[in-house]
C-alpha cells in the first residue's frame, strides 16, 4: 500500500537532516521460481520520528534500529558492522528462522537528507550518498526484544561461500530494478532461471552474470555487481 509523506514541514521542524535508507535483499535466499516477497525497504524509527517515509517511489518502513561500524576507518582493516533490529512483532524473528538467519542476503544502505525525501519541495531521487553494500554474515544475538546482525563486506568472506547462495564472485549484489546499482527498466522478462516468462510479477533477476547480459545485451556495459575475476580458491 502506498505511504503518504508528512509534509514538509514536519520533517523541518522535527526530524534530523541525513536519513539512512536500507534495503534487504533475500532474493538469493528464496528457492527458484518463488513469488514470495524479496526485498525489504526500512528506515530509523529515531531519525523520521516514528513515520514511514518515501524515497524514489519507494516507501521505507519506520523500525527501530540500531546500525553500528559502518563509518570508515584508516586502520586498513575491513569494518565488519552490525544492524540491530526491534523485534516488533517477531517479523525480523520471522525472516531470519524462514530464511537460514538471513545469512548470505544483501543489505545495502543509501543517505540522503530529508529535504530530497519524495513530497518535500526540494525532493530528488538522485542526491544520497552511497550505495553501501554488505552481506549478512552471521546472526549474533537474538532476544524477546532485539535481533542481531553481523555483516561484512561482499569481497571480505575469506574465499568463503555463504550457505544458500552461489560464490559471491559469480552473485550480483545489487538490488534489482532499484535505480541505484541495477538500472534496468526494461519490458523484457526472465525468472530466476533466466527463463523468459510473461509479465513483471514474474520478473525475477538469478544474479548471475548471464542474467545481467540478458537483460542489457551481451555487446553492453554491464552494471554486473559481482566479482567474476576473483580466483575461486575452492578450486
Amino acid at each position: 500500500m502506498t505511504q503518504t509523506p508528512p509534509n514538509s514541514q514536519t520533517f523541518k521542524t522535527q526530524l534530523p537532516e541525513v536519513v539512512d535508507l536500507f534495503t534487504l535483499d533475500i532474493a538469493v535466499l528464496l528457492p527458484a521460481g518463488s513469488t514470495e516477497q524479496s526485498i525489504y525497504r526500512f528506515c530509523n524509527w529515531s531519525q523520521v520520528n516514528g513515520s514511514d517515509v518515501v524515497y524514489d517511489g519507494n516507501t521505507y518502513v519506520a523500525l527501530p534500529l540500531q546500525a553500528s561500524g559502518f563509518e570508515l576507518n584508516t586502520s586498513g582493516q575491513l569494518e565488519r558492522p552490525s544492524i540491530t533490529f526491534a523485534n516488533v512483532g517477531l517479523a525480523i524473528t520471522g525472516l531470519a528462522n524462514t530464511y537460514e538467519d538471513l545469512v548470505g542476503a544483501t543489505v545495502q544502505r543509501i543517505r540522503t537528507l530529508t529535504t530530497y525525501l519524495d513530497g518535500q519541495p526540494a525532493a530528488d531521487p538522485d542526491a544520497y550518498w552511497g550505495p553501501d553494500q554488505w552481506v549478512v554474515e552471521q546472526k549474533t544475538n537474538e532476544t524477546k526484544l532485539s535481533v542481531t546482525f553481523q555483516l561484512a563486506v561482499p569481497f571480505d568472506l575469506e574465499g568463503r561461500s555463504l550457505p544458500g547462495r552461489r560464490l559471491l564472485r559469480e552473485q550480483c549484489q545489487w538490488i534489482y530494478r532499484d535505480n541505484i546499482g541495477c538500472h534496468y527498466s526494461g519490458a523484457s522478462y526472465w525468472d530466476a532461471s533466466d527463463n523468459p516468462v510473461g509479465t513483471l510479477a514474474q520478473d525475477v533477476c538469478g544474479k548471475r552474470l548471464e542474467s545481467c547480459r540478458l537483460r542489457f545485451g551481451s555487446g553492453s556495459r554491464l552494471p554486473f555487481g559481482g566479482f567474476p575475476g576473483l580466483v575461486d580458491s575452492q578450486g
